[in-house]
């Protein structure tokens, strides 16, 4: 039997052994590298996002108009769905001299989704009046570092418009409305009104007021509350008028605030009063979806609905008064909604109890017309219907805008005639009067509001403070710009 030579076996093991050794060391190196690229670039080679070759995506919350003297903030989103965002860059480019707004590097992190706001300076960037190149670009973690950009021609306008008012004085009290004639040159505004507690009153151009102001396209007219919380010595108001590209002026105006003595009433129910509107205000909630957290206790799940309830009915008038004609709906002073008197004012303080326990106490936003028989409700003056539905506190409800931002609330009905977007006249029956909502018997509520703001509607029920406080000033502007 033949016998292999035993020196050349010893070499042929050595070599095997050496070729196991060279591939677990390779094999370890690819590893420890493979390794080492996941944790410095968070990206797996292995993967098969790594060999995408699909770009990011991006995206404006809202697309920038141009550039004005004021900084202003861009707000993008950035996204990849496979390989994750790498990198972001926007720059600002005019005469061919790109100045870099943010460079924004994800590193390991390679977010598949990106929220990014840029503030842009254009002043302290130098640019100049004219127009600029805004340029997006975004990169991903793929191998082949896919990419996306987008590119926007804006203005460059530091033109600022011009504001000045054309009534000399205004007068008002807590809790009621006032008006203010204004006229805006330089530039179309695409704001303007009167600010007071950081919130814009918008104004109307005064043609929709009056044929005689066709000529005059500039002169602007504005309602504006003074709210109940409003601070002489803390609060101020004044006219603003901005340009779509962020560009603003203001301007002071006259105007005096008397204050005024608030009254207070209570609404007292007994015990199985409160059970019944406690059930038929959690009935409302419950088909309204709200969420009310209930603990069992009467005192404290009445207020509890009192508190949600509130809010939601808040939510429609809102949405419903969200937008007014630009164009008088009415004229002369407003009708009462019955021809009773109301048991309190609006502004006054409410209390509600449960027997001798106090419940709830707010400011009234409007009053209340109680009666002894069912009763029609007339307009209070010519306006379009927005709204006709139940709301929870108000019950079955009907709201008329009269333009110019002017609006009146009718609640408590029991019967309603009135149709959404229609048209109606002064004293013209919107329906009946009830106990629906958070009725306290037959009645009817009643509201004015301007700009959602309610006021009183003493003022606008009042023909010489009608006359004195609208209709002189409208012929005061008319033969002062006629001039």
């Amino acid at each position: 039997m033949q016998r292999k030579d035993s020196r050349h076996t010893v070499a042929e093991r050595g070599g095997a052994a050496f070729s196991v050794f060279l591939l677990f060391t390779a094999t370890s190196i690819l590893g420890l590298g493979i390794w080492k690229f996941r944790e410095l670039t968070g990206t797996n080679p292995l993967s098969q996002a790594f060999i995408e070759e699909v770009p990011p995506e991006l995206s404006w919350h809202e697309e920038p108009r141009g550039l004005g003297a004021e900084p202003i903030t861009l707000t993008l989103t950035a996204s990849d769905k496979d390989s994750g965002l790498d990198e972001v860059v926007v720059r600002v480019s005019q005469q061919n001299q790109p100045r870099e707004l943010l460079r924004r590097n994800f590193g390991v992190e390679a977010p598949h989704n990106e929220t990014i706001e840029v503030v842009v300076n254009p002043k302290e960037l130098g640019l100049k009046e004219g127009n600029a190149e805004l340029q997006i670009a975004a990169f991903d973690k793929s191998l082949w570092s896919n990419s996306h950009s987008i590119s926007k021609i804006i203005e460059v306008n530091f033109l600022k418009p011009q504001i000045a008012v054309l009534t000399p004085q205004q007068n008002g009290v807590l809790g009621g409305s006032e008006l203010v004639f204004y006229r805006v040159t330089g530039k179309t505004p695409d704001a303007q009104g009167v600010v007071g507690q950081g919130t814009l009153y918008t104004g109307y151009p005064a043609l929709g007021w009056d044929s005689e102001f066709n000529n005059k396209p500039n002169v602007y007219i504005a309602f504006y509350p003074i709210p109940a919380s409003f601070n002489d010595e803390s609060d101020t108001m004044q006219l603003i008028a901005r340009d779509n590209l962020g560009n603003s002026a203001s301007s002071g105006f006259n105007y005096r605030i008397r204050s005024r003595r608030w009254s207070s009433f209570r609404v007292t129910l007994s015990e199985q009063s409160a059970l019944t509107m406690r059930d038929a205000m959690l009935k409302y909630a419950q088909h309204e979806k709200l969420s009310v957290r209930m603990g069992g206790n009467l005192s404290v799940d009445f207020k509890a609905l009192l508190k949600s309830l509130a809010v939601s009915d808040d939510s429609f008038l809102a949405t419903a008064l969200s937008e007014s004609a630009p164009r008088r709906l009415w004229s002369g002073a407003f009708l009462p909604p019955v021809p009773s008197s109301p048991n309190n004012s609006a502004g006054d303080q409410r209390t509600i109890l449960i027997g001798d326990q106090e419940v709830s106490r707010s400011r009234s936003s409007g009053v209340r017309f109680p009666l002894h028989r069912r009763t029609p409700v007339q307009a209070g003056n010519g306006g379009r219907v927005v709204f006709v539905g139940e709301l929870g506190l108000l019950g079955n409800t009907v709201v008329l805008d009269h333009g110019f931002g002017l609006s009146t609330v009718y609640g408590h009905m029991s019967e309603i005639i009135a149709q959404r977007g229609a048209s109606v006249t002064k004293g013209q029956i919107l329906g009946s009067s009830g106990t629906s909502g958070f009725a306290q018997g037959e009645e009817v509520y009643f509201e004015t509001r301007v700009h959602g703001i309610p006021v009183s509607p003493n003022e606008w029920w009042d023909e010489t403070w009608v006359t004195d406080h609208i209709e002189n000033k409208v012929d005061f502007v008319k033969r002062d710009v006629s001039q």
